[in-house]
């Protein structure tokens, strides 16, 4: 067995220090950002990895660990890498505009060395190596993992790896389920509106097993809410913001055809207009026949060899 190959949520984060800190303040508000620093660490120059959390673009956060693929910790500790986790303004409360403010904001702190900023008032000394950056993110973190590659200069970013990565909105009705569960009325999503929204409020954080913002999420979508609070846009969708750029990093896009959540078609149509708008672009799609939306959480490479073939390519693009 891989080493730190057999992790659970309860254990994502054991063979890692955890630092937070935050790249961005809103009046009194602080975005945070954790990084993930492995205990094996060894000396020399550290390839950097940012990770966005999923959530619908609603709900999560960057440290909750149930959203961190199992696959990602043997992979951070084998290429001796730290991973960056940023979060973000979450909607209804922020718009679409917001949240690639908040895009942007983190890049700048990023490239203006926050993190080396905020070590060295931590007495750490690490040699972080800008030039092998991977980005990566999970269903809204795929969305903003692609929206970094499309707005980000050319070559910056060496590789994004996006997990189901939402690249256009959600198209339900109340009458769809996902993942099992049900779409909660219209009465409901008006109440939880009622109260939720608060001129001058900021979330940029919210746990999934301790709000119903997942649920807030689905009923957004599901009676197609989600749209008034996010906006419109050509910017604000992959789909859309492909057809304007002149370059995307390497690409590979994990998704279940059977996806409850985040259309595999949608990745389809993705994959298909960035080859047609950017030539010679390397971008691939990694599929399974069988799962849901977060098929790939638990997964490991020794017994999945379609995930360790995708794990090779993204080195060889990240570490080139």
């Amino acid at each position: 067995m891989a080493p730190y190959d057999d992790t659970t949520a309860a254990t994502r984060f054991d063979s890692f220090q955890i630092y937070e800190t935050h790249f961005k303040q809103i009046g009194d508000h602080k975005i945070r950002v954790g990084i993930l620093v492995p205990n094996n660490l060894k000396p020399g120059k550290v390839p950097l990895a940012v990770k966005f959390h999923g959530g619908g673009l609603v709900v999560g956060d960057a440290l909750f660990p149930d959203w961190i693929a199992a696959f990602w910790v043997p992979f951070m500790h084998r290429n001796n890498a730290i991973t960056v986790l940023p979060n973000y303004r979450l909607s209804p409360e922020a718009s679409g505009a917001d949240i690639l403010d908040d895009l942007a904001d983190f890049w700048t702190w990023f490239y203006d060395k926050g993190v080396d900023t905020y070590f060295a008032s931590q007495n750490i000394h690490l040699d972080l190596d800008y030039k092998r950056l991977l980005v990566s993110g999970d269903s809204a973190g795929g969305y903003m993992a692609l929206q970094s590659g499309l707005t980000r200069p050319k070559g910056e970013i060496k590789a994004v790896l996006a997990q189901y990565p939402m690249t256009n909105h959600a198209r339900r009705s109340p009458a769809d389920t996902m993942l099992g569960m049900q779409v909660p009325s219209t009465d409901w999503l008006d109440k939880k509106l009622a109260t939720l929204i608060k001129p001058g409020a900021i979330i940029s954080s919210a746990n999934p097993l301790t709000t119903d913002r997942f649920a807030l999420s689905m009923a957004l979508n599901g009676h197609g809410r989600f749209n008034e609070f996010f906006g419109e846009g050509k910017r604000l969708w992959p789909i859309t913001a492909v057809e304007d750029v002149e370059s995307l990093p390497p690409t590979t896009i994990f998704h279940a055809t059977g996806d409850s959540a985040v259309d595999f078609q949608d990745s389809v149509d993705f994959v298909e207009k960035a080859r047609s708008a950017i030539p010679d672009l390397h971008i691939r799609l990694a599929y399974a026949k069988e799962g849901d939306h977060g098929f790939d959480t638990a997964l490991k490479e020794k017994e999945e060899p379609w995930l360790k073939q995708e794990l090779e390519w993204v080195e060889s693009q990240w570490l080139a």
